[in-house]
């Protein structure tokens, strides 16, 4: 999937679920407010949400946070890092996810 499809279809549901329930836009809210710069600089929780997104081997999560990492200026060495504590910490069964994320880095000229 394009990065302009992945992010309309994203946007689209966010906003129909917000529409439709207000829990989902209150956590979306706080979503915001927690990856925004504060006592530790967003490109780091960017770093650490890709790490967390390997671990729970969740790809669109990896791609968002991916995306987020590039605009945020993060390396591509910090990129790989992040994904190595995700599998560090989740182990074998992660690999799968670390595979996603390269190959996503591969295809976006990242790597």
């Amino acid at each position: 999937m394009e990065n302009n499809d992945f992010n309309e279809r994203r946007n689209i549901l966010n906003k129909l679920m917000s529409e439709t329930d207000s829990f989902f836009e209150q956590f979306g809210e706080l979503d915001d407010l927690v990856y925004s710069n504060g006592a530790i600089p967003k490109k780091y929780k960017e770093l650490t949400g890709l790490s967390i997104s390997v671990l729970s081997r969740c790809e669109e999560c990896i791609i968002y946070h991916l995306q987020e990492c590039v605009k945020i200026g993060a390396s591509k060495l910090e990129i790989i890092e992040a994904i190595k504590i995700g599998v560090i910490g989740g182990g074998s069964v992660t690999y799968p996810s670390a595979r996603f994320a390269f190959n996503y880095i591969k295809d976006q000229g990242i790597l």
